[in-house]
C-alpha cells in the first residue's frame, strides 16, 4: 500500500486512469454516426449502433477500422464509410465527452497536501486533442509535470519517457510510483524504469505481473491509496 515515506512522486496515465476513455468513446460515437454515416435515424438507432461499436473496439484502440466495419455490417450506413473522416471526428470531439474520475482527482489533491509531486505521462498520436482533453477535464493545475509522448518523442513503454518525467520532477526513479491501466505499455515501462507501479485493472484481467513485486494490481485506486 501507499507509503509516503518512500514515494516522493506519483506518475499517472491519463486515458482510462484519470477519466474513462471507454465512456467518452461510447458517447462520441452517437454524434459521429449521426453526422458522418446515417441520415434521418433516431437516437435509439444511433445508440444501438454505438453500443455495437463498443463490443468490437479494444481498450488499446477505440477507432480501429475493423471495429467500424464489423459495426457497419450490422448497421449498414446511409452514407459512404470514410474511416479517416471518422478518425478525424473522434480526435476533434472526444475531449468534449471526457469526465474525470472523482476518486482519482481527490487522491491527487490529497497527495499534493502531503507534499507528494504528481505528473501525467500519456501516449498520444495527436497532441492537440490530448491537450484539449486535459484542459476540458480541468486538472492541469494539479500536476507538476505533464508529458505527452508526441511532444517529447518517447512513447510508453519506452523507459526514457519515465526517466524524463522523474528528471523534470527532480525525483529519483526509485522514489516514483506509476499508476496506469495498460498492461502493455504503462506497467512494463514503469518496471523497466525501476519504478513501483499500480496496475488499475477494473476489467479483471489475469495478473500477468504476479511475480513482479514492484507491481500492485487493484480494481480501484482507493484500494492502494489509504490517505
Amino acid at each position: 500500500m501507499f507509503d509516503p515515506a518512500k514515494t516522493k512522486a506519483v506518475l499517472w496515465d491519463l486515458d482510462d486512469t484519470l477519466y474513462s476513455r471507454v465512456d467518452a468513446a461510447r458517447r462520441v460515437f452517437v454524434p459521429m454516426f449521426r453526422d458522418l454515416l446515417y441520415t434521418g435515424r433516431d437516437d435509439a438507432f444511433l445508440q444501438a449502433a454505438a453500443d455495437c461499436m463498443m463490443t468490437h473496439v479494444s481498450r488499446e484502440s477505440m477507432i480501429h477500422e475493423e471495429a467500424f466495419r464489423q459495426t457497419l455490417a450490422v448497421f449498414p450506413p446511409d452514407r459512404p464509410f470514410d474511416h479517416q473522416a471518422c478518425v478525424d471526428y473522434y480526435y476533434a470531439h472526444i475531449w468534449e465527452y471526457a469526465v474525470p474520475f472523482p476518486e482519482q482527482i481527490e487522491i491527487v489533491r490529497k497527495l499534493r497536501t502531503m507534499g507528494v509531486k504528481n505528473a501525467i505521462v500519456t501516449n498520444c498520436l495527436r497532441c492537440d486533442a490530448q491537450r484539449r482533453k486535459i484542459e476540458h477535464l480541468g486538472i492541469a493545475p494539479l500536476f507538476d509535470v505533464i508529458l505527452l509522448s508526441g511532444e517529447c518523442g518517447f512513447h510508453k513503454p519506452d523507459r526514457r519517457i519515465y526517466d524524463l518525467c522523474a528528471q523534470k520532477l527532480g525525483v529519483e526513479n526509485s522514489a516514483c510510483l506509476f499508476v496506469g491501466d495498460s498492461s502493455a505499455t504503462d506497467i512494463p515501462g514503469a518496471v523497466n524504469a525501476g519504478m513501483s507501479s499500480v496496475w488499475l485493472n477494473p476489467w479483471g484481467d489475469a495478473d500477468i505481473f504476479a511475480d513482479e513485486p514492484s507491481v500492485t494490481k487493484v480494481s480501484a485506486v482507493g484500494e492502494y491509496f489509504a490517505l
